[in-house]
């Protein structure tokens, strides 16, 4: 009987209709591929997507997986999808294969030929690289359609009031939804399950390539499973970092490693061994009867995919102001060493501005997320925890104009500066963005107004009166007014409504805007030379009494004062020395 190409490689080579489809570019018209559908006993055993491309495969192995880690973000509504969701890495170990079938399809070829039939020379190959290519975008594009398709079904699955009301969705701005702010990622990582030695998984050829760079992929291995700490210092802050992408595949390596395994080195085949390989395979001429051999002998070797997958949202920024009424609080949690022989890290001031905003925009926000960190620790019940100090991917990371000492407030401007200037009046306090990585959803208007209200510890920004507060140390703070600050949070910390998403842009240009405000300073100077009166001050300064409103018939004399400022001694670990300019207005 008569054999058409795409009946040797399904009987002979072992691939189902979807890898011959990519193998054989075109058949001169002597075969049509089937639908994969429709046979799908042989795409579970194929030589080359070991049954990845199967339907069947995927809604029984992918689509619960998919269903999982997607259904924690799903809650809330306004859900969107990457463009590039989601990124997929598949083993080159298909790649070898599909050029040991692309070996088997030239010597069907080559045999054709030799018995004169015209037809086989229109037949045209793909590269083994082309294969991999198409077959990671077919399996791209399938993957995608189960994402959306879940996404869909699972935001319908919401309380059907809570979607007629319009204040459940997140007022996401074009300029958001072109930076994908606050958008679902995904990637799937499919690593092989070997049953057999690797004489079974790969060519006699690859296999001492493997053995002649054997110490060059054990020291390329060490180095990804241990890489270099990204933060100095041992305090129990956490720290955000990583890559959910990179720390996927980092906790399947270090699942997988074990020092004298060969199959782990194989399931991590580096590209540029496979490159070399490939190479050479190509430019011999007798490579491919020995391919082929290999490849028909190898079918009775079973691989099964294994897939792993990983979900995360891209990060968003929260906007808006705060103020601080204590002098005890610092801006950042704050720990310096100890001076007991014991050593460790000594906590300073009460509470920062930090912790007294971020756990109420992760509340809001869903939670953050704890299953793409490096490492992920999980309790006897199945639930991710994280440890003091680790780096963590999903984290709320506060970020703000400039900062305070711990023991200077940050208050709104006395009502006569406010008076003296429309531009004043628009002051609400410092500026900060809060930079939130992998939340389980996106806060709505209303959510983030809860936030206000929960760090303010009010129903309002109103009611508070006149009071001293005194420190840690007893000591008597002056007399501020509810109209300096936001909230009555007894930690000081308050912040403006409203908290609003905004753009990148916002977060990138807060630290420039720094160089440009205008602040309001208040303290209390010493002086050597006794001033015995206000009007002794005036005349020295050569400028108005703090309390007295300017107009048109008062000048300035020597103002803005320039003066000379060294680098404090508490920046030098992290500024340069130097002496900057800067000037009192």
């Amino acid at each position: 009987m008569h054999q058409t190409i795409d009946e040797f490689l399904r009987a002979e080579v072992g691939l189902c209709p979807s890898c011959i489809s990519l193998v054989v570019a075109d058949d001169g018209g002597s075969t049509t591929i089937s639908n994969p559908s429709s046979t799908e006993s042989s795409c579970h055993d194929c030589s080359i997507c070991f049954g990845l491309s199967s339907p069947s495969y995927q809604q029984e192995h992918i689509v619960p997986l998919i269903t999982k880690y997607l259904t924690p973000y799903c809650e809330g509504r306004g859900n969107y999808l990457t463009k590039d969701s989601p990124t997929l890495n598949l083993p080159l170990l298909i790649a070898v294969r599909a050029q040991c079938a692309i070996g088997a399809a030239e010597c069907f070829i080559k045999t054709k030929e030799t018995n004169a039939d015209t037809g086989a020379s229109s037949i045209r190959l793909r590269s083994a690289e082309e294969v991999y290519s198409k077959l990671k975008e077919y399996l791209r594009s399938s993957i995608r359609e189960v994402l959306e398709r879940n996404i869909t079904h699972l935001e319908n699955n919401d309380d059907e009031t809570s979607r007629s009301n319009e204040s459940t969705e997140p007022n996401l701005s074009n300029q958001l939804h072109e930076e994908e702010s606050g958008y679902l990622a995904a990637h799937v990582l499919v690593m092989p399950e070997f049953s057999t030695d690797i004489s079974g998984i790969i060519p006699p050829s690859l296999q001492s390539l493997i053995r002649k760079h054997k110490h060059q992929i054990e020291r390329s291995q060490h180095r990804i499973l241990n890489p270099r700490k990204r933060f100095r210092g041992n305090d129990p802050t956490l720290k955000q970092g990583g890559d959910p992408r990179i720390n996927l595949e980092l906790r399947v390596r270090r699942s997988m490693n074990q020092s004298s395994d060969d199959l782990s080195k194989l399931a991590w085949l580096e590209k540029s061994i496979f490159q070399e390989w490939l190479k050479a395979e190509v430019e011999s001429k007798e490579s491919s009867v020995a391919l082929s051999s290999w490849l028909q002998e190898s079918k009775k070797h079973q691989i099964k995919p294994c897939v792993h997958v990983g979900v995360w949202r891209r990060p968003f920024y929260i906007k808006g102001t705060y103020t601080k009424s204590r002098r005890d609080v610092a801006q950042t949690p704050f720990f310096v060493s100890s001076d007991s022989k014991s050593g460790g890290l000594v906590r300073k001031g009460c509470s920062s501005v930090e912790e007294e905003i971020c756990p109420h925009l992760a509340s809001v926000c869903g939670g953050m997320s704890n299953q793409n960190n490096e490492h992920v620790l999980v309790t006897s019940d199945g639930e991710a925890v994280v440890q003091d100090g680790s780096v963590v991917y999903g984290c709320c990371k506060f970020h703000a104009s400039g900062r305070e000492d711990i023991d200077v407030r940050m208050l709104l401007p006395p009502p006569f500066i406010v008076k003296s200037s429309s531009s004043n009046k628009n002051i609400t306090g410092r500026p900060f963005v809060c930079e939130v990585f992998d939340a389980y959803r996106l806060p709505t208007a209303t959510q983030l107004d809860a936030a206000v209200k929960a760090i303010n510890h009010s129903s309002s920004d109103d009611g508070r009166t006149e009071e001293i507060v005194h420190d840690i140390n007893g000591w008597p703070q002056s007399l501020v007014g509810n109209d300096r600050f936001h909230g009555s949070n007894l930690n000081g910390v308050g912040v403006s409504s409203p908290l609003e998403l905004t753009s990148s842009s916002s977060f990138s240009g807060l630290q420039a805007e720094t160089e440009e405000k205008v602040k309001h300073y208040g303290c209390i100077c010493w002086t050597s030379v006794m001033i015995r009166s206000d009007q002794e001050l005036v005349e020295k300064l050569g400028c108005l009494p703090w309390d007295q409103e300017e107009n048109s018939d008062d000048q300035c004399i020597i103002f803005p004062l320039e003066i000379k400022q060294d680098t404090p001694l508490r920046v030098l670990h992290r500024r340069s020395s130097d002496t900057r300019t800067r000037q009192i207005l």
